[in-house]
């Protein structure tokens, strides 16, 4: 069963220590935690742009993904390294350039994490952020032309022979040309293939648009899924998708975020999520992300003891006309009046885990989920997002894990498609020295 980290759960410490936010060391260690406990991947998402709402409540590390990933590599050996970058605010060479230096770095452990982009567009220049439909066609233009460009390099084509001097068969590295209606590149990398062909491609979308660019794309998908009936009805769709695109649901895995609680009781595990997560401040940190995704939610003063009216949330319709977030809006619209919760309770829900799962009890009553969740094909893994620390898990809920036969040992493989159990990548698709060029899909 794969199981990542995302960074950000490791702000989730009581203390919440700020110099563990900005130290790269403390970043180092938390890596070497994951490590030690066999995790598949650390994770790290990247929210672009200042966001003024955010900064005034929290400390946001100071790194971007690809840079502190690339130190975290050159102090572990085997988990695997996810950063996200924007299809559409870096040019798709740069992008190929960075991620195939993340994977010549790790020896093959890293992860891209493809995202459209729906912030920060002016301070890259761009007067306004084209509608979703405009930027999921601009980021399959993306990934084709990148995922060319990591292809370019032939398996053999490195010789290195200093006998004859000869480092590598340039005849076997070949030039994409690729013509798009927001994409143009033309020429070969200049980085040779990692040892896992190239990067893992991660996906985060759940609206129309993003499913079915996940099922026509990637190989692991961070899926917000806050309860077991939406987990499966997520991985149906996704199922779709693949099938659409002529792939198979096998062929990607699904990882839900989630926020664990595990303690000798159920009753322990509900006190410590409580304790940690249901405060004034993170309830405040709630409602103003919910102002942000969608200003004018007039969630402030309702009647904490009786459900959330109707007329609050916008309908489902309306939500796909909706520029930014589409999904974000639609998952909290389902907590909110699925099973008819009082506002108290949609706000305690929140602010255990916000739009995604969260499992609180023992270790055998979190492990039942868990293989619930898997054996109902809702999920093939999960993501680590907040609740306890690695170490604690390590030492309560991964021996449960393992016990069943569920979570690994120790690291069978080297790279992170090994540890994901996906197959190796694609082959050049293209004749070596081909030159011609490729229209964008």
């Amino acid at each position: 069963m794969p199981f990542i980290s995302e960074s950000r759960s490791w702000r989730e410490d009581p203390d919440r220590r700020l110099p563990e936010v900005v130290s790269l060391e403390r970043h180092i260690e938390r890596a070497r935690e994951a490590e030690a406990a066999g995790l598949d991947a650390l994770f790290y998402v990247d929210f672009i742009g200042l966001d003024r709402t955010a900064l005034a409540r929290n400390p946001q590390p100071p790194f971007e993904p690809l840079t502190i990933l690339a130190a975290i590599a050159a102090h572990t050996t085997r988990i695997g390294l996810v950063g996200t970058a924007s299809t559409l605010f870096t040019y798709p060479y740069g992008l190929a350039r960075q991620f195939a230096s993340l994977e010549q770095i790790s020896r093959g452990r890293a992860g891209w994490n493809a995202v459209t982009g729906f912030s920060a567009a002016e301070a890259f220049g761009i007067a306004q952020l084209p509608a979703p439909e405009q930027r999921y066609r601009h980021a399959q233009e993306a990934v084709d032309a990148v995922t060319q460009l990591w292809e370019s390099w032939s398996e053999d084509a490195v010789i290195a022979d200093a006998g004859r001097g000869v480092y590598a068969d340039v005849d076997r590295i070949r030039d994409v040309a690729f013509a798009g209606d927001h994409v143009r590149v033309r020429g070969g990398l200049d980085i040779p293939r990692s040892p896992q062909g190239r990067p893992v491609l991660f996906q985060a979308g759940a609206s129309t648009d993003g499913i079915a660019f996940a099922g026509r794309n990637a190989e692991a998908v961070f899926a917000a899924t806050p309860n077991l009936g939406l987990a499966i009805e997520y991985s149906q769709q996704l199922a779709g998708a693949a099938r659409a695109a002529g792939r198979e649901r096998d062929d990607i895995r699904v990882l839900p975020g989630l926020h664990l609680y595990v303690r000798e009781s159920v009753q322990e595990a509900w006190r410590a999520a409580r304790a940690a997560a249901v405060t004034p401040h993170r309830i405040d940190s709630i409602l103003a992300d919910l102002d942000v995704e969608l200003p004018g939610l007039a969630l402030r003063g309702l009647d904490p003891d009786r459900p959330i009216p109707a007329d609050v949330f916008p309908s489902p319709a309306q939500i796909e006309g909706l520029g930014a977030r589409r999904s974000r809006i639609a998952t909290y619209r389902r907590l909110a009046y699925d099973g008819r919760p009082t506002y108290r309770e949609f706000l305690e829900r929140s602010a255990i885990a916000g739009p995604h799962a969260a499992m609180i009890g023992t270790p055998q009553t979190v492990a039942d989920e868990m293989e619930q969740w898997l054996d109902a094909r809702a999920a093939d893994g999960f993501t680590l997002l907040g609740g306890d620390d690695i170490a604690h898990l390590d030492r309560t809920l991964l021996p449960e894990l393992r016990r069943r036969g569920l979570f690994r040992v120790g690291y069978e493989g080297t790279t992170l498609r090994e540890h994901l159990r996906l197959a190796a990548a694609m082959r050049q698709r293209s004749p070596v020295g081909d030159t011609g060029v490729t229209k964008g899909r």
